[in-house]
């Protein structure tokens, strides 16, 4: 990969300041905990290499859970020292080694899990000597610091490879992973107490729930892709009935995704605009009849004013209410008052953007 030099020139500050900041601490680093940093340590790569590929890209893995449990029984720059080399191997062993990636990989999540040790022992977290209850803020607002300074590492080096918007690529972030992330904070609160009020061993239960995590991650992918298989078959059936529109959906999908993307707009906001691009056209079906038959122009007329809300009506039985309302809306870009808050921004948006992509194809 060929890199603009602002992305390299922001790898090497990140690698930099790591490499700086465990140098002048390194004394700090628990040696004493030696065996339990090396169990840590494998724990992590273990979950760093036993990924899920996300079949839309990316993977995903369990390591979140474990970052916070160092991030509350270690003192900071023992929890950079174990995340940093975890990470940063367990990362690389099921990918070709590419040596910025690897570094960088490595310090920007140790930098982050730095600095959610900090904020766990400024807001007086304890694990050693407190009860799960009072471990809750603490732990919540340093997994967030966490989470906050991941994403912005992260963000900020594909907004300057792609050429995005930082700032929206960033929050986009925060919205993709927020909630998973999430999910991963009073598990790892109740593995750190054990740990560390009952025995060391307990940390092993987490590696005795990977293989479940990973079941419950492939169960996960295989039923969206059976949702995408439902999608393909309506979009198949919507050509057959209009060949001269042969590959018109998919244009318009990417076109969508294209200008979703240099939006800044989450994964999950642009699937949901890519699927509803495919089936903006879904209500056709069936009107093939009319279209080839040399009907009055009056009669077509109405039929392809009302085909977005039988389009609508058919997507309506599909998960996520916003695709409807963009199949619906995507001739006048206008979300329904039935769709609240954020539902109907995005569908507003995903409308106008679907609109837009039509027009251009």
């Amino acid at each position: 990969m060929r890199f603009p030099n602002s992305a390299s020139v922001f790898v090497l500050s990140v690698t930099a300041a790591s490499a700086v900041l465990l140098v002048a601490l390194a004394p700090e680093i628990s040696w004493h905990l030696l065996p339990q940093i090396s169990l840590f340590i494998f724990l992590i790569i273990v979950a760093s290499y036993l990924i899920v590929r996300d079949p839309a890209g990316g993977v995903v893995s369990a390591t979140d859970t474990l970052f916070y449990v160092a991030m509350y029984v270690f003192n900071p720059i023992t929890t950079f020292f174990v995340v940093a080399v975890g990470y940063g191997i367990g990362n690389t062993l099921p990918r070709s080694w590419v040596t910025w990636r690897v570094f960088f990989n490595g310090a920007q999540m140790g930098l982050s899990a730095f600095l959610g040790s900090l904020a766990f022992r400024a807001l007086g977290g304890d694990i050693g000597t407190s009860g799960f209850a009072s471990q809750i803020l603490p732990s919540l607002l340093s997994a967030l610091t966490h989470q906050f300074v991941n994403n912005f590492f992260v963000a900020f080096l594909i907004s300057r490879v792609r050429a995005l918007p930082p700032f929206r690529t960033w929050v986009s972030f925060i919205r993709e992973f927020l909630w998973s992330n999430l999910l991963s904070i009073p598990t790892a609160i109740l593995i750190a107490l054990l740990y560390v009020q009952v025995h060391h061993a307990f940390i092993l239960f987490f590696l005795v729930s990977l293989p479940f995590q990973r079941w419950a991650t492939r169960i996960y992918f295989e039923e969206r892709g059976t949702y995408t298989k439902v999608i393909e078959s309506l979009v198949r059936a919507s050509e057959l009935s209009l060949p001269g529109t042969r590959g018109h959906a998919r244009r318009v999908a990417d076109l969508s995704i294209a200008l979703g993307r240099e939006l800044g707009l989450a994964d999950r906001d642009l699937d949901l605009i890519e699927y509803a691009a495919l089936l903006h056209d879904v209500g056709m079906i069936g009107f093939d009849d009319v279209l080839t038959s040399g009907a009055a122009y009056s009669d077509v007329r109405v039929l392809m004013d009302t085909h977005a809300r039988v389009g609508a009506e058919i997507v309506a039985e599909l998960p996520r209410p916003e695709m409807a309302e963009i199949v619906r809306h995507h001739n006048d870009g206008l979300a329904s008052s039935t769709t609240a808050g954020r539902r109907r921004s995005i569908a507003s948006l995903g409308s106008r953007i679907v609109a837009l992509a039509e027009e251009v194809d």
